[in-house]
C-alpha cells in the first residue's frame, strides 16, 4: 500500500528520489520521508502530510548523498505522526529501513529486541526490521546476508529497502507477497514498489520473485533466492511512456484518465489472438469457472459472468477475492479462475489465486501491470494496455477490463473478432460531452446525504460501480442495486428529493426499469436517467449513445465517473487522493 523508491548512483539522488516519490504517492499519502547517506552520515527527514508539503517544511531535495531512499505511507500500524513516518532508523542509526506490508509477529519481535536493550521511537511494525538488520549486520558484516537473516524472522508480508550508514555504495531489499522491482539505469540502480517511480530514469527492469532478496550498487545487481543461491535474471524493457504519468492540461489525474477512455478502449482491444484463444479454450473446457477480483474489478467480473452464463451457457461464479478461499473446496483439476486486477498486486487477489492453485485450479488473469505478481502467478495473461492509472478511483482500467472481458467471451462463443471498437471509441467520446448536465446535478445534490443507483440485468454491475465511485470520491453514502431489489427494503429510505440514478438503456429490460422508476417517483425520488432513450418519468436526463449491448456498460460508466469526480471537487475533496484509501491494496 505504501510507495517505495531507492537509488544508488554516481550523482546526488535527492531530486531523483523526490520525483519518484511524487509518482508513487497514489500508493499512500498520510506521511512521507527520505534517507540518504553522505560520507558516513545517515540523514533522515520525514513528516506528516503530502510529499509537496513535507518538501516545503523539511527540504528533502537539499539532502546530500548519492545513495538514498524515500517512502510515502498509508498507515496500518501506528497513527499518522512524524515519528511513525518512514524511514525508520535503528538505535545507533547505522541502519535505516522503509517498508510496504504488515509484519504480523512484530510484537514478540519488539519485546525480544527491547529485552536486548533496543530502544524504539515509533508505534510501527516496520521499526523492528531496522533493529533486526542492525543486529544481523553486527554479526555478519555483510549487508545482503544481514538482510536475508533478518527477514527470515518475519511473519507477514513485506517489501523492504535497507540503507547501511557505513556502506554508501550499496542498498539491499527483500520481498514477500508485496512488490519490489529493480530499475537498471546508466550508472544508477533503483529499487521501487512500482515502475512509475523510476520510469523517468530508466525503462529497464528486473521483477523480483517472491522471497527473493537483492543487493544493488550503481552498476551491479545481485539477487538471491529463498535457498540462498544466486539468481541470474536479465532486465526486461517496459513500454509505458513517460507522458502517460503527467496530468497534462487537466486539474487532476482522475479527470485526465476519464478523458483518456476513447483512446484506452481502443488500445485495450488490441490483443494477441493466440493468447485470447488459449484463454477462451480454457474456459470452454473447464469443469468449473470462477471469476475473482476486488472493488471496481469485481464489477467488471460480474459483467463477464453475465455474458458467460447467458450467452455461452457456461455456469460461472464470481467471488470477491477476499472470500475465494471459502470456495476452494469445490475446485480441482479442470477448474479455471479468471482474476481481474489493475495493479496485479492486490493482496486479496494474490492470496485467492495462490489458494486456488493449491487446489489444482488454473489461473487466467486480466491485468494492467506487466510483470506484476499476478501476471507472473498466472497460466495466461491478457493486458489492459491502458497505461498507468494514477488516480485512486479506477476509471479507464474499468472500461478497459470490460473491453478485454468481451473479447474473451466473444472468443468463447466462437465469434470472429468484432470491428466495433472504433465506433465504441467514438461513443465514449460522445458520452464525455455530458459535463454540463453533470455539473447541474452536482449543484443541486452536493448537499444530499444519500444517493441510490439502480439498473436491471447486464447493467446491474454498472449501478454498483456508480455507487462505488461516488462513495470513494465524494464521501457521500451511496448504494447500488438491481432495480428488482428496491421493494426489499430500500424503498423505505426514499424521501422527497432523494436522488436516484437509473441506468436504463433501450432493450428488453427498459420497460420494467421504467415501472420501477414510477414507483420511486411516487415516493418522492428525484430520478436521474442515464440512457439512449429519454422518458418523462426522469426529472433529469443524461443521454448516452446507443451501442452494442455488450458495450453499453462502458458508455454508461462515463457520466457516473464524471458525476463522482465533479461532486468530489465541489465538496473540496482531492479526487486523486481520497481519504483513507490507496490505489494498490497490497495489505489484507
Amino acid at each position: 500500500m505504501c510507495g517505495i523508491i531507492g537509488c544508488v548512483a554516481e550523482e546526488p539522488v535527492a531530486d531523483i528520489l523526490l520525483e519518484g516519490l511524487k509518482r508513487v504517492e497514489y500508493r499512500g499519502y498520510d506521511s512521507a520521508g527520505m534517507a540518504t547517506i553522505s560520507g558516513r552520515r545517515l540523514g533522515v527527514r520525514k513528516g506528516v502530510g503530502r510529499v509537496s508539503e513535507i518538501e516545503e517544511r523539511k527540504k528533502m531535495s537539499e539532502m546530500s548523498g548519492s545513495t538514498g531512499m524515500a517512502h510515502t505511507r498509508w498507515a496500518t500500524h501506528g497513527g499518522v505522526t512524524d515519528e511513525n513516518a518512514h524511514p525508520h532508523a535503528s538505535c545507533r542509526e547505522t541502519v535505516a529501513v522503509i517498508h510496504n506490508g504488515i509484519i504480523e509477529n512484530y510484537i514478540p519481535l519488539k519485546k525480544g529486541l527491547q529485552a536486548k536493550g533496543h530502544r524504539f521511537k515509533s508505534e510501527t511494525d516496520t521499526e523492528v526490521i531496522s533493529h533486526l538488520v542492525e543486529d544481523e549486520y553486527k554479526r555478519t558484516k555483510d549487508p545482503l546476508k544481514a538482510t536475508v537473516a533478518a527477514v527470515k524472522k518475519l511473519k507477514g508480508q513485506y517489501a523492504i529497502v535497507v540503507l547501511f550508514q557505513d556502506r554508501s555504495d550499496v542498498m539491499t531489499g527483500a520481498r514477500k507477497d508485496a512488490p519490489l522491482i529493480v530499475g537498471v539505469g546508466k550508472n544508477k540502480t533503483f529499487l521501487a514498489s512500482d515502475v512509475l517511480a523510476f520510469i523517468g530514469q530508466t525503462d529497464r527492469t528486473i521483477f523480483l520473485d517472491n522471497l527473493e532478496a537483492v543487493e544493488i550498487t550503481k552498476d551491479r545487481v545481485k539477487i538471491v533466492g529463498p535457498d540462498g543461491k544466486a539468481v541470474s535474471r536479465e532486465p526486461t524493457q517496459v513500454a509505458w511512456e513517460l507522458s502517460d504519468v503527467s496530468k497534462s492540461a487537466f486539474a487532476h489525474y482522475t479527470l485526465k484518465e476519464i478523458n483518456e477512455q476513447p483512446k484506452t478502449v481502443l488500445s485495450a482491444s488490441v490483443q494477441d489472438k493466440a493468447k485470447v484463444e488459449r484463454f477462451a479454450q480454457a474456459i470452454r473446457k473447464a469443469k468449473s469457472v470462477y471469476i475473482t477480483a476486488s472493488g471496481t474489478s469485481y464489477h467488471a467480473g460480474l459483467l463477464m459472468k453475465f455474458r458467460l452464463n447467458k450467452e455461452a451457457k457456461i455456469r460461472t461464479d464470481v467471488v470477491v477475492a477476499g472470500e475465494l478461499k471459502e470456495h476452494t473446496e469445490f475446485m480441482g483439476d479442470g477448474s479455471v479462475v479468471v482474476a481481474f486486477s489493475q495493479s496485479g498486486e492486490t493482496a486479496d487477489v494474490m492470496e485467492a489465486v495462490k489458494e486456488a492453485k493449491k487446489h489444482g485450479a488454473k489461473v487466467y488473469s486480466i491485468v494492467n501491470a506487466v510483470g506484476s505478481s499476478l501476471a507472473r502467478e498466472s497460466d495466461e495473461v491478457l493486458l489492459l494496455n491502458c497505461g498507468p492509472e494514477v488516480g485512486v478511483a479506477a476509471t479507464k482500467s474499468f472500461t478497459s477490463q470490460v473491453v478485454v472481458a468481451n473479447i474473451v467471451v466473444d472468443a468463447v462463443l466462437g465469434k470472429k473478432r468484432s470491428n466495433g471498437y472504433k465506433e465504441l471509441s467514438e461513443a465514449v467520446a460522445e458520452a464525455l460531452k455530458c459535463e454540463a448536465e453533470v455539473l447541474e446535478l452536482v449543484r443541486l445534490y452536493m448537499g444530499r446525504p444519500d444517493f441510490y443507483f439502480v439498473a436491471r440485468g447486464y447493467e446491474s454491475p454498472v449501478a454498483l460501480e456508480g455507487a462505488l465511485k461516488l462513495k470513494e470520491l465524494s464521501y457521500i453514502h451511496a448504494e447500488g442495486m438491481p432495480a428488482s431489489e428496491l421493494k426489499h427494503g430500500t424503498l423505505a429510505l426514499i424521501e422527497d428529493g432523494t436522488p436516484v440514478v437509473i441506468i436504463n438503456p433501450s432493450g428488453p429490460n427498459h420497460a420494467e426499469s421504467l415501472s420501477n422508476a414510477e414507483e420511486l417517483k411516487a415516493r418522492g425520488a428525484d430520478l436521474i436517467g442515464i440512457s439512449d432513450e429519454e422518458d418523462e418519468v426522469y426529472k433529469h436526463f443524461i443521454h448516452v449513445p446507443k451501442v452494442q449491448p455488450k458495450f453499453a456498460p462502458i458508455v454508461e460508466a462515463v457520466p457516473l465517473q464524471l458525476l463522482a469526480y465533479h461532486m468530489s471537487v465541489a465538496r473540496s475533496n482531492n479526487p486523486d487522493y481520497p481519504r483513507n484509501l490507496a490505489k494498490s491494496v497490497t495489505v489484507k
